[in-house]
């Protein structure tokens, strides 16, 4: 713990419990260091299992330069604290390597533990699916299993296959929550904003709209509480109990018809949205970012050592991550509601500042001032905490997808339809919204500080914000608001920016995070050298403080220096240094005037060959996943199948 002398005025008052205060602190400052955290001190350091470990880069002789005001200004004397404990945290590690001996007595029963874990989870995973292929049937929804495509903790992705009337497949991807778990509900509802977005992975909703936003200053809807059971109306009951009958009838009429055809029932139908517990998405066939990034690693470290992204490449991938920040501020069905077009999963439109004189990027939606701002009004602040290469997926280029011309209502002439955007580079698109919150101003998760201190821990070890892990928590006493943080606890549009940026850094340097992890504190991490003694206006180029300086060393000269200056301006630690949506654009446009008939071409064959498209997923006869689903013992599919196989 600090020392009582390091308290911050007003400290008597706190909010938020000195023990979860501590909580925090301890985890940011291990994570800062690059070493696991030490739990209640009761863990030595050495005996962590090396999963739990978090690999980052150390830079030494770290000094905070940030003063943001009066409560902020005694770093010095908490570093110096922390010096102090330092050297009998090494005291401690060695101690504990001393005492390794002694521990591996209990790997054995260890092992055979994980075992057991192993195969209950294995078990539960198989459960879940066939019980989700179960209640498709019984719905009626008109989706067919194929495969388990991705296990966790709290929900599996499977893969299922739908047919039309002239039975040609669709495949789609359908999450579902393990156990006790109900996050998929908010996540679906969460995703159902980002209707039209093409660069959001898209969920199957039947009548494919959604209310309009009816108040610009009003936040999103927020999940209402659930009620419990007792509270349930008999006319609720009546109406569930009807739409279940509804859905077995449905079920049985259209296996009846299969049956008699040989042919499997036609879907997706409306009664997809009575399987609980599950969503369905649109299938992306390619898979994740990571798992590309892994196969072009191994490609290095093997027959092509000299393998390197076309830059034509990194600036598509630069365009689709902005336009996945923009959707998530601004939500198309929010607030462009006259967006038409056939297919809302094929849309793909960019800004158009052309017809502005002052280059805002954000039209307005209404004459006269919004939330302050005259043309600029306030966006969702939807934050997704979670974005990471594992969820960007890798979507279809534009002559596999496109199917026609999309218009847009005159109502809006800030969107233009953007000729062969991804005829070049396929489109990424974002998923997984299960940690995403809405932290706009006037909502309740800044309002209340608890929700506040607990999504510093939301996302991934290795993926955390500046905005979560900065040691300007460290002298909050409320809420980083009423002490005018910079970086505190300050969500907005610019956090998804940062670990996009974070992405771009992996894309570029091939190394999952970057050289400096800690706070940026150097000269060195400077994007534009020291700064001067002249006045901001008369500076050429302001200097920030950024973790991704080191993109600028000349072992990444073959990736252009403007896109580099740019990822390290997102990746700058004071989000108000970051870029806005018009110095990003400008920069993509820039790259894309200036680039050579053969740069693209080349660029084109390299995607091609590199993102080559996967085979279809094998489809299983759906008699058989049919009576998969209905048998009583827990089998898996492979095991059904080969038990009762196909005649």
């Amino acid at each position: 713990m600090p020392p009582k002398r390091w308290a911050a005025k007003g400290a008597a008052n706190k909010v938020v419990p000195d023990q979860e205060r501590k909580k925090y602190n301890d985890y940011y400052y291990f994570y800062r260091r690059g070493e696991p955290e030490r739990r209640r001190n009761k863990v030595k350091l050495a005996s962590q299992p090396v999963n739990l470990r978090l690999h980052h880069g150390v830079v030494p002789d770290e000094i905070f330069p940030w003063r943001t005001n009066e409560g902020l200004q005694r770093y010095d004397e908490y570093y110096a604290y922390l010096a102090e404990q330092k050297d009998q945290m090494q005291i401690d590690q060695k101690d504990s390597w001393d005492s390794k001996d002694n521990e591996s007595e209990e790997s054995e029963s260890e092992d055979s533990d994980d075992e057991e874990e192993k195969e209950k989870a294995e078990t539960e995973k198989w459960e879940t699916a066939r019980g989700l292929t179960k209640d498709m049937y019984e719905k009626g929804a008109g989706l067919h299993f194929c495969k388990i495509l991705g296990a966790g903790g709290m929900g599996i992705i499977c893969v299922f296959v739908s047919y039309n009337e002239t039975q040609t497949p669709t495949f789609w991807t359908v999450k579902r929550d393990i156990g006790g778990y109900d996050e998929v509900a908010r996540e679906k509802e969460t995703t159902l904003t980002l209707l039209r977005a093409p660069h959001i992975v898209q969920v199957f909703h039947p009548d494919k709209e959604k209310p309009q936003d009816t108040d610009d200053d009003e936040p999103l809807a927020r999940r209402p509480k659930k009620r419990a059971r007792t509270e349930r109306s008999q006319a609720e009951v009546r109406k569930e109990s009807r739409a279940t009958r509804a859905g077995q009838r449905v079920a049985s009429i259209a296996r009846k018809a299969g049956t008699a055809a040989r042919q499997p029932p036609i879907g997706p139908t409306d009664q997809v949205e009575q399987v609980p517990k599950s969503m369905v998405m649109e299938y992306v066939a390619r898979g994740s970012l990571y798992d590309w990034l892994e196969g072009l690693g191994k490609l290095k470290a093997g027959t092509e050592p000299d393998l390197r992204i076309p830059n034509r490449v990194l600036w598509d991938m630069m365009a689709c991550f902005m336009k996945m920040c923009l959707a998530m501020e601004y939500p198309p069905l929010i607030f462009f509601p006259n967006l038409t077009g056939p297919d809302p999963l094929a849309e793909d439109f960019v800004w158009n500042t052309d017809d502005r004189d002052d280059g805002n990027m954000v039209p307005e939606l209404n004459p006269g001032p919004h939330n302050g701002y005259v043309d600029k009004p306030a966006g969702t602040s939807l934050i997704h905490f979670d974005i990471d290469p594992q969820n960007v997926l890798i979507g279809d280029f534009d002559s596999e997808s496109r199917e026609g011309k999309h218009r847009v209502s005159p109502t809006h002439p800030l969107f233009e339809r953007m000729t062969d955007t991804h005829d070049g580079t396929p489109m990424f698109k974002l998923i997984d919204f299960g940690l995403a919150r809405d932290m706009s101003v006037d909502d309740a998760c800044r309002r209340n500080l608890k929700d506040l201190w607990a999504h510093r821990r939301c996302g991934k070890p290795g993926f955390y914000l500046p905005e979560q892990f900065t040691r300007e928590w460290e002298a909050i006493v409320e809420s980083p608001d009423a002490q005018q943080a910079r970086v505190a606890g300050q969500y907005s549009w610019k956090s998804n920016l940062w670990q996009l940026a974070l992405i771009m850094h992996i894309v570029i340097t091939f190394r999952w995070n970057p050289t400096n992890t800690i706070h940026p504190l150097r000269d060195a991490d400077l994007i534009y050298g020291p700064p001067n003694d002249l006045p901001l206006k008369r500076q050429r180029k302001r200097s920030y403080p950024t973790y991704g300086a080191h993109l600028l060393d000349p072992q990444y000269d073959h990736v252009p220096i403007r896109l580099r200056h740019l990822v390290a301006r997102c990746l700058c630690e004071i989000p108000d240094d970051r870029p806005s949506f018009e110095e990003i654009r400008a920069e993509i446009q820039w790259a894309c005037d200036h680039e050579s008939a053969e740069e693209k071409e080349a660029a084109r064959q390299w995607s091609r060959t590199h993102f080559e498209k996967p085979p279809p997923p094998v489809i299983p006869p759906w008699k058989k996943v049919e009576s998969w689903a209905k048998q009583k013992t827990i089998l898996r599919f492979d095991q059904y199948l080969e038990k009762y196989p196909p005649k």
